[in-house]
């Protein structure tokens, strides 16, 4: 069995604080921490199981820099941890404001470089 690989962007791991709250008629709220981040999406910690396109109000915070990045992101796969009660879901971004994103963007690649 071969693994496609799906991702447009770059991702760089990065353990970030996220505040979160699902959007729609459900509303629950949170923080976690990412695993992963890119200029399209991200990979984080979540307490349950969340369906494909749960929409999501996503908070990264940038505690290094005392920045952070608000938009709206969906669930694209959601899948429990190995022998624990959490899930890892990730998320693309739907709605990212276009200063965020170009932000986002020198982000990544400024801490993929010094990565290497």
């Amino acid at each position: 069995m071969t693994f496609e690989e799906k991702r447009q962007a770059k991702r760089i791991r990065v353990n970030l604080p996220i505040t979160y709250e699902l959007l729609g008629t459900e509303r629950l709220s949170g923080k976690t921490v990412s695993r992963d981040l890119s200029t399209t999406g991200l990979r984080m910690n979540m307490p349950s199981f969340f369906p494909t396109e749960s929409p999501f109000l996503i908070k990264l915070n940038f505690p290094e820099v005392n920045k952070i990045i608000e938009g709206i992101a969906r669930v694209v796969w959601s899948q429990r941890i190995t022998f624990s009660d959490q899930y890892q879901a990730g998320l693309h971004f739907s709605e990212l404001n276009p200063y965020f994103k170009k932000w986002l963007q020198e982000y990544v690649i400024i801490n993929d470089a010094m990565s290497r």
